[in-house]
C-alpha cells in the first residue's frame, strides 16, 4: 500500500491547527468568565458590606480591640455569637465570584501562553 506524498505534513498540520483551536476557544471562554466575574464583583462586595452592616459583626468584633479581656472571660459565648451574627450566603457568594476571578485570571495566563508557544511552532 502506498502512502500520498505530503499525507504526514498534512494530517500534522490538521492536528497542530485544531489545538490551535481548542486553546482559543477556551481562552475565549475564561475570558467571558473573567469579564462575568469582574462585573458581578461589585455588587457581591457592596451586598457583603451591607449584610457586615446590618448583622452587627463589625460591632461585636470590635469588642476583641476595646474589652479584650472580656472576650477573653466569655470567649465562647462570644465566639458564638460571631457566628451567629456572621452573614454566610453574603460572604460564601462573594467567595464564590473571587476564586471564579481568580481561577479565570489562573486559567487565562495559562492558555495563553500555551496558544502563544502552539502558535510560534
Amino acid at each position: 500500500m502506498k502512502v500520498p506524498s505530503g499525507l504526514l505534513e498534512k494530517v500534522l498540520k490538521r492536528i497542530h491547527r485544531e489545538e490551535r483551536l481548542l486553546v482559543f476557544r477556551r481562552i475565549i471562554l475564561f475570558s467571558i468568565t473573567l469579564t462575568v466575574s469582574l462585573v458581578g464583583f461589585l455588587p457581591a462586595f457592596n451586598m457583603l458590606l451591607a449584610d457586615f452592616k446590618q448583622s452587627g459583626f463589625l460591632q461585636f468584633l470590635s469588642l476583641t480591640f476595646s474589652d479584650f479581656s472580656i472576650v477573653v472571660t466569655y470567649w465562647k459565648s462570644f465566639v458564638m455569637t460571631l457566628l451567629q451574627t456572621l452573614p454566610a450566603i453574603s460572604l460564601a457568594l462573594f467567595m464564590t465570584v473571587l476564586l471564579t476571578f481568580l481561577q479565570s485570571i489562573k486559567s487565562l495566563i495559562k492558555y495563553e501562553r500555551r496558544y502563544i508557544s502552539i502558535k510560534n511552532i
